[in-house]
């Protein structure tokens, strides 16, 4: 499991520890290793605050923590959990080949920043939750419905939750924010089991050939 925090639209600053974005996300993470105590929950520090038009460097950063759990646990599937920026990092990744036998099989957005032009290329099949707020300011729902369908209709397998009075920061109802991204988590490694297992059945039973003719 990893975990993103969020940051800024355009920023080169770098991210300090102390960073309220940074923080934000400790308890959801410790939220996450209480439900699921064989999971191991791993929280990435972007090397700058913001996306910076394509996101070249937080995406770097999350590739390259993901390989180094991708190291640690081989053969795992890994499970991406990202705020705001962090969540349009989550969904970015979603989808992907870490290595040949690891892969990145579901991600839970919360409060994401999406854009209808993000690329949808490896969502097909991936289970994606989503958990937002009807009182966020600096990324309100509707701005996200566009690339939500973008991805169902790439076959991603999306469920979406909205807190009613949720704002961006998560901080009203933060045990709501908290449950639900247990929830999500689970949602989306549940659906990474039954594609395992209809890609399992599938080559257990092949079609039949065609009769051959005498």
């Amino acid at each position: 499991m990893l975990v993103f925090h969020g940051g800024a639209a355009d920023s080169t600053a770098p991210v300090s520890r102390f960073s309220p974005a940074v923080l934000r996300l400790i308890p959801v993470a410790r939220a996450i290793a209480r439900a699921e105590p064989s999971v191991a929950v791993y929280r990435l520090r972007f090397g700058v605050r913001g996306w910076n038009g394509l996101g070249t460097d937080v995406l770097a950063d999350a590739h390259q923590a993901l390989a180094d759990i991708a190291g640690r646990h081989p053969g795992l599937p890994i499970v991406v959990v990202g705020h705001s920026l962090g969540g349009r990092v989550a969904m970015a990744v979603a989808g992907t080949q870490v290595t040949p036998d690891s892969r990145v099989v579901g991600a839970v957005g919360l409060a994401p920043w999406v854009e209808e032009s993000d690329p949808v290329t490896f969502l097909d099949g991936i289970g994606l939750a989503i958990v937002q707020g009807t009182h966020d300011k600096v990324v309100p729902e509707p701005s996200t419905r566009r690339w939500l369908a973008k991805a169902r209709a790439a076959g991603a397998i999306v469920t979406s939750t909205i807190i009613e009075g949720g704002g961006h920061t998560m901080l009203r109802y933060l045990r709501q924010w908290h449950a639900l991204t247990v929830d999500g988590v689970r949602s989306v490694l549940a659906t990474a089991r039954d594609q395992q297992d209809r890609r399992q059945q599938t080559v257990r039973s092949p079609a039949e050939p065609p009769n051959a003719r005498t």
